[in-house]
C-alpha cells in the first residue's frame, strides 16, 4: 500500500513537474528583473517607461541631460521617416550608433519602434519594399496572402533593427470613425478580426512585436487636434468596439496602444488615463497581459481638453497604462513629474515600478537584455546588437533578400490591378 501510494505520488510529480519548474522561472526571472532595476540610477529606471522620438539619422546623441550631467535616453525610440538614412546601410549603421552611445555611457539601450501600417502611414517606404494600406490588402488578399505580405515586411525592419511596429490597426471602419481611419481599417468587424490576427501572426513570428491600436476605439475626430467622443451606449461599445479587440488578442500581441477617445457611457475621461478602460476592461475583461501604451499626451486631444502633459502622464501611470508616449523629444521634466509624485504617493510608486518592470520584461523577450549566469546566480546583462540582430553584414544581406520578394509579391498581386 505505501508503495503504491509512493508511486502515485511520484507519478503526480512527473505530471506537474514542468509546470512548477516553470514556475520556478518565471519566478526567478521576476526575481532578476526587481535586481536589475534597482541597480538602476533612478533617473534612468523612470526613463524605461518613455516611448520618446529621437533626433537625427546620422550619429546618435542624447537632446537632455539630468542634473548630474548624465544623458537622459528613453526606454523606447520612436522612428519617423527623418530619422531614416537614404540607404538600408546608413540606417543600420545610425542604429548602431544608438548602441555605441548607450555603452559609452552606460545606459541601457531603448527598444526600437516604427510606425509601419502600410499606405498612407508608411515611414520606410523609402527604404523597404512597398507595403498597402490596410482597405486595399484586405480587399486585394486573403488572410493567408496577406500574411505572407506582412512577413516578408517583418524580415526587412528586423534586419534594420526595429524591434515594435506601431501595427495593426484593429478597429473596425463605420460611419463614425471611417474619416479618420479611411484606408488604415481592414473594413468590417470580421475582416479587422481576421486581417489583424494575421497581422500580429506574421511580425511577431519575425522578430517584430506588434502593436494593437487604438483601444477601444476613435471617431473622425483627429486626435491631434481634437478629442474624440464615442456616444454609445455601452451595449453597442462592447458589440461594435470592444468585439474585434476580445478576438484579436487571443493572436497574443506583445502590447496595445490606448486610445484619447472619451466614452462617457463607460467612464468621464480619456481612455488611456481610465483605469476602468486599462485595468478593469483591457486587462481585466478582456485578459490582457503585455505592455500597455498611451497614444501620443502631447496631442491636442489631452493638452487642449483639460489633460496638460504634466499631469496626463501621471493619470495614465495611475490608471495602468505601462509606457508613455511622447511625439516630442524632450521627456525629462515629465520623468521628474512622476518620481516626485511617486515620493508622496506610495501606490503610485508601486503602479510607477510596475510600469518599470513591464518595460524591462519586455526587453528581455526581444532580446535587448539577457538572463546569465554570474558568479554562480542568475542576473539580467545587456546583450548586444550583434547577439540580437547578427551581423551588419548578414542584416544588411537579409533585407535586400526580404526586399526584393516584397517586390516580387507586390508586382504578381498588386500591379496587375493596374492591367
Amino acid at each position: 500500500m505505501i508503495m503504491k501510494k509512493s508511486l502515485f505520488i511520484c507519478a503526480l510529480f512527473l505530471l506537474f513537474s514542468p509546470f512548477i519548474f516553470s514556475q520556478a522561472q518565471e519566478n526567478d526571472v521576476y526575481r532578476c528583473i526587481e535586481e536589475y532595476l534597482n541597480s538602476l540610477p533612478q533617473e534612468q529606471a523612470v526613463s524605461q517607461i518613455f516611448l520618446v522620438n529621437i533626433q537625427g539619422n546620422k550619429d546618435y546623441s542624447a537632446v537632455e541631460w539630468n542634473r548630474d550631467g548624465k544623458p537622459l535616453v528613453p526606454g523606447g525610440a520612436l522612428f519617423f521617416s527623418y530619422n531614416l538614412g537614404d540607404t538600408v546601410e546608413e540606417s543600420i549603421e545610425f542604429i548602431s550608433s544608438i548602441e555605441k552611445y548607450c555603452n559609452d555611457n552606460s545606459i541601457l539601450r531603448p527598444y526600437l519602434a516604427v510606425d509601419q501600417e502600410g499606405g498612407l502611414v508608411n515611414r520606410l517606404r523609402s527604404l523597404s519594399s512597398s507595403l498597402p494600406s490596410a482597405q486595399r490588402i484586405s480587399e486585394t488578399l486573403s488572410p493567408n496572402q496577406a500574411k505572407k505580405l506582412y512577413s516578408i515586411q517583418a524580415r526587412q525592419m528586423r534586419a534594420i533593427g526595429f524591434d515594435m511596429n506601431l501595427a495593426p490597426v484593429a478597429e473596425s471602419l463605420s460611419e463614425e470613425n471611417e474619416e479618420f481611419l479611411d484606408t488604415r481599417s481592414y473594413g468590417d468587424i470580421p475582416h479587422s478580426i481576421t486581417y489583424a490576427m494575421a497581422a500580429v501572426d506574421a511580425y511577431q513570428s519575425n522578430g517584430i512585436n506588434a502593436v494593437l491600436k487604438h483601444f477601444p476605439g476613435n471617431t473622425s475626430t483627429d486626435p491631434h487636434t481634437g478629442l474624440p467622443e464615442i456616444s454609445y451606449d455601452k451595449k453597442r461599445v462592447d458589440d461594435e468596439f470592444l468585439l474585434p479587440f476580445y478576438f484579436i488578442l487571443s493572436s497574443h500581441p506583445s502590447s496595445v496602444l490606448m486610445s484619447h477617445a472619451r466614452v462617457p457611457s463607460v467612464d468621464s475621461v480619456p481612455a488611456c488615463l481610465s483605469k476602468v478602460w486599462v485595468t478593469e476592461k483591457l486587462k481585466g475583461q478582456l485578459g490582457f497581459d503585455g505592455l500597455v501604451i498611451s497614444d501620443d499626451v502631447f496631442m491636442g486631444a489631452l493638452a487642449d481638453n483639460g489633460y496638460p502633459l504634466e499631469t496626463a502622464a501621471i493619470q495614465a501611470i495611475e490608471a495602468g497604462v505601462h509606457v508613455i508616449m511622447l511625439s516630442e523629444k524632450l521627456f525629462g521634466q515629465v520623468a521628474e513629474n512622476l518620481l516626485e509624485q511617486a515620493s508622496k504617493d506610495r501606490e503610485f510608486a508601486r503602479k510607477l515600478r510596475d510600469a518599470e518592470k513591464k518595460v524591462i520584461e519586455y526587453k528581455l523577450k526581444c532580446g535587448i537584455l539577457k538572463v546569465k549566469d554570474v558568479d554562480g546566480k542568475k542576473k539580467i546583462v545587456p546583450a548586444s546588437m550583434q547577439e540580437q540582430l547578427g551581423s551588419v553584414d548578414s542584416r544588411v544581406e537579409q533585407f535586400y533578400k526580404a526586399k526584393k520578394e516584397g517586390s516580387d509579391f507586390i508586382s504578381k498581386y498588386f500591379d496587375r490591378e493596374k492591367k
